[in-house]
């Protein structure tokens, strides 16, 4: 009996606390593809050469698309630890870029502050191909194939997180100092199905005739949310 009871009360302590560690972590996830896309707040911004593409600097003048034919597709696999202050990251796409007559290649990938209908800034780069004019560490290369393949993988903290002054995000720690409050932002958009992922292309001219204010978008998910609006 008593070797029963020490058993149960040994259960009963593993279970709470795998339950308490297991709080601190959440996964989501985003299929993308033109279908979901809807373009971007319109902005015209000058980008360096872009090694892939034999051009000069360019200006990307970007704006509202509605859904793009493409058959560009990706993935996007998140793994948020909250007691780190982490999230890990994997982005996979296939064939962006590739569909005429439109065609170009990555210029850069992000998740953006926005309900899955609307268009918001950007949060954090998955990656870029051009120089990076942001706020932290420097992105990763988006290291794309011939057939616009490729996938990237990394991990975010708070000082990855970009400004959105528009919509009242801060970069860093915040105006007090205290806290990682860009990365409380992320994990907000996150948990509130308000981030969505996408991947943007060039042409490599000026005007741009590929998809500068995104090629393929999806809505990120948690892996236990039941309704999922665009997967």
């Amino acid at each position: 009996m008593l070797r029963f009871k020490l058993l149960e009360a040994g259960l009963i302590a593993g279970a709470v606390s795998f339950s308490a560690s297991y709080g601190y972590a959440e996964e989501f996830s985003a299929r993308l593809s033109g279908f979901n896309e809807i373009g971007s707040i319109p902005t015209s911004v000058t980008v360096p050469a872009i090694p892939s593409v034999p051009s000069p600097a360019l200006t990307v003048t970007t704006g509202y698309t509605g859904a793009v034919l493409s058959d560009g597709r990706g993935t996007v696999e998140l793994d948020l630890d909250k007691k780190a202050g982490t999230i890990a990251y994997t982005l996979t796409y296939s064939n962006v870029g590739t569909t005429p007559p439109k065609t170009g290649t990555v210029l850069f990938a992000h998740i953006h502050l926005g309900k899955s209908h609307d268009s918001g800034g950007i949060l954090v780069f998955f990656c870029t191909n051009v120089a990076f004019s942001g706020t932290g560490p420097t992105p990763p290369s988006c290291n794309t194939d011939s057939s616009g393949s490729g996938t990237v993988s990394g991990m975010w903290t708070y000082q990855n997180v970009q400004a959105i002054p528009g919509q009242n995000v801060q970069a860093g720690a915040g105006a007090s100092g205290i806290g990682p409050a860009a990365f409380d932002a992320l994990v907000d958009a996150l948990e509130s199905n308000t981030a969505y992922a996408n991947i943007h292309t060039t042409s490599g001219t000026t005007p741009d005739t590929a998809f500068p204010g995104g090629e393929i978008r999806g809505q990120c998910h948690s892996e236990d949310r039941e309704h999922r609006e665009d997967r």
